[in-house]
C-alpha cells in the first residue's frame, strides 16, 4: 500500500510517496521507503508531467514502518529561504514508542535530516511546521515543541486548551501558541481565565485579547493572521477567523469589522489567493469541501465540493497566484493529477477529468444574491440610460443657444450685421415683445459699434502670471492722429463673480523719469498728441475668478472712447489661463532669473513686475559734497544686478524689488523702489540709511503708488509715530509745567539747565525723527527721555519739600 501526499515549492508540486518494501532479512520483516519527485504544469497541455522522471529517496528503514504525518514549507534560519519539510512517524513492532523524524529538502538531490525524537505517545492534534524549522504539536492540553538549533523535546509551561499555533508578521518574535489556561488535566476552564498568547522564542506571555476577543475564544476553529505590529508592549493586527457558528470573521485590533457566512461546517484551514484583480481567501472544510471568499466585497465567490488536494502557488508563473484543486485519492505515480482543477477565478482555468461547470459551484446563497444584484443592476443601468439621453438633448439645446449667443455678440462688438434665425427654427419661445421698436430706446452711453476705422491699431496681445495676479499687455498704435481717451480693457469669461482689473498705459517713446516710476492711469490720458508713438495698455486682474470658468481661453474686449462718438468696444486678442502652462511656470516672468537677456519677451516681463508692484520714490541730495555712490552699494552690497532689457533698472536676487536710480546732478540723484512685499521696502530703506553719510537728505517724491494690498503696514507705523511724537511733546510741556510752579530761587539755576538740556533733545529728536525708525535707537531715545524725566521729577521733589519750612 502507498500514501501519497503534496505541497508546493516555486510553482512546482513536489510529490512524496511512502511505500512498503520487503526486508532481504531471513525474518522478512517489512520495511518502508519514502521518496519524492516534482511535476510541472504545461498550460498547452493543460496537464502535470516531471521534467527527469526520477523518484529521489528521502528515508529508507528495512525494519520499521513509516507514515507520512505532515509536510509543509517553512522558513530555514540558516539558509533564509523556505524549504519543504516532511515529519516521519516511524513503528516497530512490539515496540510502545514512536520515532519522529523531520527532513527538509533542500534540493531535488539533497534531503537533510533536521530533528530526530522519541515520544511515547501518536502525534495527532494541532502539527504545525514553523520557522527554523520548528515542529510544534499539542497533546492533552500540553504544547510542545522542538526545534533544529536545540536539541530536545520541550513544553510550553502553561497548559491551555489550544486555539491556533503559527507565525505572527513581527520583526523578532514570531512563533506563537493563542490558547485558554486550564486548572487541571482534564481540561476544565477556569471561571475569569482569558486567553493568553505564548511567545516561543523568548517564553513570554501576552494577552490573547490583542488577537480576538475572549468572547470569541470558544468558537474558534481555525484563524489566520493577516498582519501583525508589536508597539509599545500590545500588538495590534488584522485576523481573519472561521467559527462553528459557519462565520467567517474579520478582526482588526481585536474589534469585529465584518462578518460573511459560510456554506459549509467544520473550517478546517485559511489561506490567502493574491489574484489579479483582488485577493481571495480560501477556506477548506472536512469532507473535501472548500469555499472562495472575495476580500473586497467579504462574500462568498466560489465553493467546491469532493476536494481530496489542495494547493495555492504561482503555477502558470505569471506573477499572481492560482488555486490547484484535485478531486481523486492519489493512490500510485501513475493516476497522481488526473482530475483536477486549475483557476483563479480571474480570468485563468485549465481543468482535467471533468467540466469546469461540475466542479465548480456556488452557495444557494450566494447564487440568489448575484441573480438579484444583476436583475437590480440592469434596472439601474436602462434608467441611467433614459436619464443620460435626456441629458444629452438638453445640452444640445443649450450648446446650440450659447453657440448663437457667441455669434451674435462676436458680430456686435466687430460691427457686423447679426442675421437672427426665426424661434420657431431653433424650438425656442420668445420673451421679448416683438411689436415694441427697441432702437429708439438705445442711450448714448451704452457700448456703441465702430464700423469705421478703429482709431488705435492693435499689434499684438501678451500675459505674465505673477502670484494671484493676471497681466496682459495689448501693444497699439494710433491712426489718423485721431483722439482718444478712457482707455481700459477686460476679459470676457463665463464665471459668476465679476472680475476686477486696473489698466495703465506705457508709452514707448517717452523719455520722462517720472513717467518710467509712475505709469498714469488710462484715465488721465485724453490728448492725442500724448499718444503719437506705439505705446503698451497693461492691465493687472485677478486670476481666481477665472479658475471658476469653464473656459481656457478668454476674449479680450478694449475699451475707449473718441470725442466724436461714445464708448467704443471691440474684440482685440485672446489670453489663456491653462493650470498645466502656470503648474509649469510657462506664464511667469523670467526676467529676474536671468537678467543678461534683452528681447522683446524679457521687456516685457519688465512691464509686467512694474504693472504688479509698488513703488516709492525718493529724492537722495547732498548740498556739501557729491552724492556716494548709490549704485556701486546697490551692486556690491545688494548684488543688485543691471537688467539688459533696461539698463537703468537693476534688481536683487534675494527679494522682489526694482531698483531704478537717475542721478541728474552730482549733488541730487532720484531712487525709484518697486517692491511686492512691504517688509522688503522696509529692510532695504534700514539698510540706505545706514549707507548713507549723515549729510546726505531722503525725501519722499510725490505720493507712494499702491494698489491697496500693502499700504495698511505704512499707515499704522506712521499713526504710530505721530501718536509717539504727540505723546512725548504732551509730557515734556506737562513736566516744563510743573518745574515752574515748585521752582525757586536758590534752584532757578539748576531747573534752566535741566529745561535747556531737554528743549535740546527733544529738538535732536524730532531731527532725527523719519518715517523709518531704527528699532534700537528708538529704544535708546525713549530711554533717556524717561531718565530726564525722572530726573526732573526729582528736583521738583527736593525744592517742594525744602519750601514747606519756609511756609
Amino acid at each position: 500500500m502507498m500514501a501519497v501526499q503534496m505541497l508546493t515549492v516555486g510553482g512546482d508540486v513536489l510529490v512524496f510517496q511512502c511505500k512498503t518494501v520487503s526486508s532481504r532479512s531471513r525474518d522478512q520483516r517489512q520495511g518502508s521507503e519514502v521518496t519524492f519527485f516534482s511535476l510541472t504544469f504545461n498550460p498547452d497541455t493543460q496537464s502535470f508531467f516531471s521534467k527527469d522522471h526520477t523518484m529521489y529517496p528521502l528515508h529508507r528503514d528495512g525494519t520499521a514502518e513509516s507514515h507520512i504525518v505532515h509536510c509543509s514549507c517553512a522558513l530555514d534560519v540558516r539558509q533564509r529561504r523556505k524549504v519543504p519539510c516532511v515529519l516521519l512517524r516511524l513503528c516497530r513492532k512490539r515496540t510502545s514508542a514512536f520515532k519522529y523524524t523531520l527532513y527538509s529538502v533542500n534540493s531535488l538531490t539533497d534531503a537533510e535530516l533536521r530533528v530526530e525524537f522519541v515520544l511515547p505517545y501518536e502525534m495527532r492534534e494541532n502539527i504545525s511546521i514553523l520557522q527554523g524549522p520548528t515542529l510544534v504539536w499539542c497533546h492533552e492540553n500540553t504544547v510542545c515543541y522542538v526545534c533544529s538549533q536545540t536539541p530536545g523535546v520541550k513544553e510550553v509551561p502553561v497548559p491551555m486548551t489550544v486555539r491556533f499555533i503559527g507565525e505572527l508578521p513581527l520583526r523578532q518574535r514570531k512563533l506563537v501558541v493563542l490558547g485558554t489556561p486550564v486548572v487541571s488535566k482534564k481540561g476544565l476552564n477556569e471561571s475569569g481565565l482569558k486567553n493568553t498568547l505564548y511567545f516561543i522564542e523568548d517564553e513570554r506571555t501576552l494577552t490573547g485579547d490583542c488577537l480576538v476577543p475572549d468572547a470569541y475564544s470558544s468558537v474558534i476553529q481555525c484563524m489566520a493572521v493577516l498582519s501583525a505590529d508589536e508597539t509599545g508592549g500590545s500588538v495590534r493586527s488584522a485576523v481573519l477567523v472561521a467559527t462553528s457558528m459557519k462565520q467567517l470573521v474579520y478582526f482588526e485590533n481585536a474589534v469585529p469589522l465584518d462578518v460573511c457566512p459560510l456554506p459549509y461546517e467544520h473550517p478546517q484551514s485559511i489561506q490567502t489567493l493574491h489574484t489579479v484583480r483582488n485577493d481571495l481567501f480560501i477556506i477548506t472544510f472536512s469532507q473535501g469541501n472548500v469555499c472562495a471568499v472575495w476580500k473586497d466585497s467579504f462574500q462568498v465567490g466560489c465553493c467546491w465540493t469532493d476536494v481530496r488536494v489542495l494547493l495555492v502557488d504561482d503555477f502558470l508563473r505569471c506573477g499572481t497566484d492560482q488555486i490547484l484543486l484535485v478531486f481523486e485519492e492519489p493512490r500510485s505515480s501513475g493516476e497522481l493529477l488526473s482530475n483536477f482543477l486549475l483557476t483563479d477565478l480571474c480570468g485563468i482555468t485549465y481543468s482535467c477529468g471533468q467540466a469546469v461547470s461540475d466542479v465548480s459551484s456556488t452557495s444557494d446563497t450566494a447564487q440568489e444574491n448575484h441573480l438579484l444584484t444583476v436583475r437590480a443592476l440592469e434596472s439601474r443601468l436602462q434608467s441611467g440610460l433614459n436619464f443620460l439621453e435626456d441629458l444629452q438633448r438638453d445640452v444640445d439645446v443649450k450648446d446650440r443657444l450659447l453657440h448663437h449667443v457667441l455669434v451674435a455678440l462676436t458680430d456686435l462688438i466687430s460691427g457686423r450685421k447679426h442675421a437672427i434665425s426665426s424661434p420657431e427654427q431653433e424650438g425656442l419661445v420668445s420673451l421679448w415683445d416683438e411689436d415694441e421698436d427697441d432702437e429708439g430706446h438705445v442711450s448714448e452711453e451704452q457700448m456703441q459699434t465702430e464700423r469705421d476705422e478703429a482709431p488705435v491699431k492693435v499689434l499684438r496681445v501678451w500675459q505674465r502670471v505673477i502670484g494671484e495676479s493676471l497681466v496682459y499687455g495689448i501693444v497699439m498704435s494710433t491712426t489718423n492722429n485721431t483722439c482718444v481717451m478712457n482707455m481700459s480693457a477686460s476679459v470676457l469669461a463665463d464665471c459668476p463673480v465679476a472680475v476686477k482689473s486696473r489698466s495703465f498705459i506705457q508709452r514707448s517713446s517717452t523719455s520722462d523719469t517720472s513717467e518710467r516710476c509712475h505709469p498714469p492711469p488710462v484715465k488721465n490720458i485724453r490728448h492725442s498728441a500724448d499718444i503719437t508713438s506705439t505705446f503698451t495698455l497693461l492691465t493687472v486682474t485677478d486670476l481666481n475668478p477665472l479658475f471658476t470658468s469653464s473656459w481656457v481661453t478668454y476674449p479680450i474686449i478694449l475699451h475707449y472712447c473718441t470725442p466724436t462718438s461714445a464708448r467704443v468696444s471691440h474684440h482685440c486678442g485672446h489670453i489663456s489661463v491653462d493650470i498645466k502652462d502656470l503648474h509649469s511656470g510657462k506664464m511667469s516672468p523670467r526676467l529676474l532669473q536671468d537678467t543678461k537677456v534683452n528681447t522683446e519677451e524679457f521687456r516685457d516681463d519688465l512691464l509686467s513686475l512694474r504693472a504688479v508692484m509698488d513703488s516709492w520714490c525718493f529724492l537722495i541730495d547732498c548740498c556739501d559734497h557729491t552724492l556716494a555712490d548709490v549704485q556701486g552699494w546697490l551692486r556690491v552690497e545688494l548684488h543688485a544686478e543691471r537688467l539688459e532689457a533696461e539698463p537703468n533698472y537693476t534688481a536683487p536676487p534675494s527679494a522682489l524689488l526694482l531698483f531704478h536710480w537717475v542721478q541728474k546732478t552730482p549733488f541730487q540723484g532720484l531712487l525709484t523702489v518697486h517692491y511686492r512685499d512691504q517688509l522688503d521696502l522696509l529692510r532695504f530703506l534700514n539698510s540706505l540709511c545706514d549707507f548713507l553719510p549723515a549729510s546726505h537728505g531722503v525725501k519722499l517724491v510725490g505720493t507712494p503708488r499702491s494698489h491697496g494690498r500693502s499700504g495698511g503696514l505704512s499707515q499704522t507705523l506712521e499713526t504710530e509715530i505721530q501718536s509717539i511724537t504727540q505723546a512725548v511733546s504732551s509730557v515734556l510741556q506737562c513736566e516744563d509745567r510743573g518745574v515752574e510752579r515748585c521752582s525757586s530761587d536758590t534752584s532757578s539755576e539748576t531747573l534752566q539747565r535741566l529745561r535747556d538740556e531737554r528743549q535740546a533733545e527733544r529738538e535732536r529728536y524730532n531731527k532725527r525723527l523719519r518715517p523709518l525708525v531704527d528699532a534700537v535707537r528708538y529704544c535708546r531715545l525713549m530711554e533717556s527721555l524717561i531718565h530726564m524725566q525722572m530726573n526732573g521729577d526729582v528736583v521738583a521733589l527736593r525744592e517742594a519739600q525744602t519750601d514747606i519750612p519756609r511756609l
